[in-house]
């Protein structure tokens, strides 16, 4: 699932040694585009007003500054890379894109070293190419689109991730990261690396559909990790996780991780933390509906534990539903003799505020089978003062898998419970009888009904934002939805009709 980064910097620079390279004098210039394209044996053309052509490799040298303050686009040769050492503060009135000058013919990547501290990129589009590398560099990334990244360029490998930050702590906030062939975040397994990712939205990478999680990231550094305020939302991409966290090599020293108030949806996993000397924060998440790929056997957690006692931490007021599992645990391996992770999941006597469980877990499960929480080793677990959908002890401990199931297996202390808000959220809203076709559906989607009623039918994409939506007045319970101006993809239909709802995916095509 890891790919180490210690050789990506000398692939990348072998990768594009053909290409003709302009390098700046490094005399302390602060340069701007238009300085730059006028700079003599420079590569960089202006073709048009604002738009600039980079033909070749260009690296900004330690002590030179390069400010993109208007609107403008970069488009790059094929397998050009952009190297800074220098500081690039991109802050446009819209926006900046950077991109291939064919889609079809990607450019290497873009590199920021130890000397580039204090880059900055705001409002910056950064599309077709091999993606953003940091080496140690701070970097901040502010309302950036970064999508259609590769992993290769040919024979070459441009590495995984769309970002792929490798030592020290950059943030990336407000942005968009989706449709990139692999991760969106990658940090490497043997560096230190702290990101702080912050109000993005991950949408649909791993368009190649391997075992990468949206983001994946390798040991911290000396401040936390921390992905906070998030939507990490799945798609078609069946093999995509959502969030992964991991030490594989036994590194020393502890990986903090704060994981808190995201949703993570629709992938073929929720949330995994995985190896040795990690502690984690897991709270006032919605992971729900992991379970895109029906392999339950490779996937499907809402939250899964791997490794042993040093894998500790808190989860907290966390909804998990809709996951093929709630909350799997088990030690390194099968066979390891170790105690497993550590982790609480509420402890009613703990002085930790946030010990305190009131995580929701219901409606997990495969095979027809409730699966909310499976302790799948020997090691006994905290679940206290959580809600399980119930308030009967003995049908949460029927959606658990624990030594009451199987001798050789821990006991999950689960009591006492906290009161279900699910009963009554159950009881308040009916569900709706509808059938939608056909899929995909193409200019029309048409809809059976139970009734004649008035309907409200609302189309929303995977952001949760609403595309169309439309009054009905159903003949013989048929209506129909146009969708004129949609864009193929996957959608969620909510019906609504005299009080009851209704909702569903929906695929528009072609």
């Amino acid at each position: 699932m890891k790919n180490l980064l210690l050789s990506g910097l000398v692939l990348a620079l072998s990768a594009s040694s053909a290409c003709a390279q302009y390098q700046t004098p490094g005399t302390g210039v602060r340069w701007t585009l238009a300085q730059l394209a006028a700079a003599t044996g420079s590569n960089v053309v202006l073709t048009s007003p604002g738009v600039y052509a980079v033909n070749g490799n260009l690296r900004l040298s330690p002590t030179d500054t390069l400010t993109i303050t208007t609107n403008a686009t970069l488009r790059l040769a094929a397998a050009a890379q952009v190297n800074v050492d220098g500081v690039l503060l991109v802050n446009p009135r819209d926006s900046v894109k950077i991109t291939a000058q064919a889609s079809t013919a990607p450019f290497h990547s873009f590199w920021f070293s130890a000397t580039s501290q204090g880059s900055r990129l705001r409002k910056t589009i950064v599309e077709y190419g091999g993606g953003i590398k940091t080496v140690d560099c701070d970097l901040l990334l502010d309302s950036c689109v970064v999508r259609y990244q590769v992993s290769r360029i040919g024979t070459v490998n441009t590495n995984s991730g769309a970002i792929s930050p490798s030592g020290g702590a950059p943030r990336i906030l407000n942005c968009r990261i989706y449709d990139n062939a692999r991760s969106g975040v990658l940090s490497p397994a043997n560096r230190n690396t702290s990101p702080v990712i912050r109000n993005c939205v991950f949408r649909n990478n791993d368009t190649e559909n391997g075992n990468y999680p949206q983001i994946n990231l390798g040991i911290g550094g000396a401040t936390p990790i921390v992905i906070e305020g998030c939507r990490v939302l799945g798609g078609p991409y069946n093999m995509a996780g959502g969030v992964s966290v991991s030490n594989l090599l036994g590194a020393a020293g502890t990986t903090q991780v704060i994981i808190r108030q995201n949703r993570i949806a629709n992938n073929r996993y929720g949330v995994a933390m995985l190896g040795s000397g990690i502690q984690a924060v897991i709270t006032r998440n919605v992971i729900e509906n992991n379970n895109i790929n029906p392999n339950a056997q490779t996937g499907g957690s809402g939250i899964n534990l791997q490794g042993n006692a040093t894998l500790t931490g808190v989860a907290s007021r966390n909804v998990l539903r809709g996951n093929l599992w709630g909350v799997t645990v088990l030690r390194t391996s099968s066979t390891s003799a170790n105690p497993g992770p550590s982790m609480s999941f509420g402890d009613a006597s703990s002085t930790d505020s946030l010990n305190v469980g009131r995580n929701l877990l219901y409606n997990n499960g495969n095979g027809g089978q409730v699966y909310d929480f499976y302790l799948n080793m020997p090691d006994n677990m905290m679940a206290q003062n959580n809600d399980w959908g119930t308030n009967s002890a003995a049908v949460a401990e029927s959606h658990i898998v624990h030594q009451v199931d199987q001798p050789a297996l821990g006991l999950l202390n689960f009591m006492p419970m906290r009161a279900t808000i699910v009963l009554a959220a159950r009881a308040a809203a009916q569900p709706l009888n509808v059938s939608a076709y056909p899929s995909p559906a193409q200019g029309t989607l048409h809809l059976q009904l139970p009734g004649n009623a008035p309907a409200t039918l609302r189309l929303r994409n995977l952001l949760g934002q609403t595309v169309c939506t439309t009054l009905a007045l159903p003949s013989n319970g048929q209506c129909a939805l146009p969708l004129r101006g949609v864009a193929a993809g996957l959608y969620v239909l909510e019906v609504t009709q005299q009080g009851q709802s209704a909702s569903a995916k929906v695929v528009v095509g072609e």
